[in-house]
C-alpha cells in the first residue's frame, strides 16, 4: 500500500485523488500517477459492453401515447370548462389618441438665470493629481469626476503649529489652538 503525505496539511493517507482532510488534489503527486483500480467481477451481473452485444434493435411501443414532439399531425382537442374564469379582460375598443398641443420637445431658450456648468482643472479623488482636461487621470488611470470640486470655504484658522500649541481638553494630545484635535476631533480652545 502506498502512503501519501498531503503537502498542505501533512495528513498521511493511502494514495487517493485528493486529501481526505483538506481536499488538496493529489492526482500526480511525486509522479505516482492515478491510483490503481481493482476490477471486481460481480456474479450474476449481465455484461453490457457494446462490442460484445452488437447493434440494439429499437422497437416502437404501440400503447405509448404520441405527443406533439413525436407526431406533427397530432391535434389535441380543446376542452372548454364552463365554470373556469379564463383570466382575460374584456376587449378594449380602439381609443382616439389626441396630441398635446402645449407639449414642447425642445429645450427652453437660455434666459441667463441658469447656473453654468463648472469648468476648470479637475482633481483626481484617488491620487490628488490636478489635471486640466481629460476624463481619465494621467497619473493613476482612474476616472476623473465630471466637474471640478467646489472650492472649500476659507475658514479662519488659529495660530500655526510652528507658533503656538495647546493641549486638547478632551484627550490631552498636543494640538493647534482653534482647530480640531487630530486624535479625538474636538475643537481645541485657544491657549490662555
Amino acid at each position: 500500500m502506498t502512503i501519501v503525505v498531503c503537502p498542505v496539511c501533512e495528513h498521511q493517507q493511502a494514495f487517493g485523488l485528493e486529501c481526505e482532510v483538506c481536499g488538496k488534489e493529489l492526482g500526480n503527486l511525486a509522479g505516482l500517477g492515478s491510483p490503481p483500480v481493482a476490477a471486481v467481477v460481480v456474479e450474476g451481473l449481465e455484461v453490457t459492453v457494446p462490442a460484445r452485444i452488437g447493434d440494439v434493435v429499437v422497437e416502437r411501443v404501440e400503447a405509448l401515447e404520441a405527443t406533439a414532439l413525436m407526431s406533427a399531425q397530432a391535434v389535441v382537442p380543446l376542452e372548454v370548462v364552463p365554470d373556469l374564469d379564463p383570466g382575460k379582460a374584456a376587449p378594449v375598443p380602439p381609443l382616439p389618441v389626441e396630441r398635446m398641443v402645449d407639449l414642447s420637445l425642445d429645450r427652453a431658450p437660455d434666459d441667463g438665470l441658469r447656473t453654468p456648468a463648472p469648468t476648470g482643472p479637475v482633481t483626481c479623488r484617488y491620487c490628488r493629481n490636478v489635471q486640466a482636461a481629460g476624463s481619465v487621470c494621467n497619473t493613476c488611470g482612474m476616472r476623473l469626476p465630471k466637474a471640478p470640486a467646489p472650492a472649500a470655504p476659507q475658514v479662519k484658522k488659529g495660530a500655526s503649529s510652528g507658533e503656538r500649541s495647546a493641549r486638547c481638553r478632551a484627550c490631552g494630545a498636543k494640538a493647534v489652538p482653534l482647530e480640531r484635535c487630530s486624535d479625538c476631533g474636538a475643537v481645541v480652545p485657544e491657549a490662555t
